[in-house]
């Protein structure tokens, strides 16, 4: 639902690339610090998603047929590895 780190419009959300997976939650270390974090796993083993991982993911809001998820987007910049504000707005297929 972002880019960069900057909210999209909701036009540009819907009409935007989705993608079709499994939530799977793991820990991971950078440096000296651990995080929490969540990917998708393709449901087919042979589609590549282009989706970086979510890190320390709250959980925003929940309805009958969809949730949102926001977290840490670790953005690789020229002067280094920054966190950007992300979003995953997640519905059931």
């Amino acid at each position: 639902m972002r880019k960069r780190g900057r909210r999209l419009p909701w036009r540009e959300i819907e009409n935007g690339p989705s993608f079709v997976g499994r939530l799977i939650s793991y820990r991971i270390q950078h440096g000296d610090r651990d995080y929490e974090a969540i990917k998708l796993s393709p449901s087919e083993p042979a589609i590549s998603l282009d989706l970086p991982g979510l890190y320390e993911p709250v959980l925003e809001g929940f309805a009958l047929n969809a949730f949102t998820l926001r977290g840490y987007e670790r953005l690789e910049t020229p002067e280094g590895p920054i966190g950007v504000v992300q979003e995953w707005w997640c519905k059931d297929a």
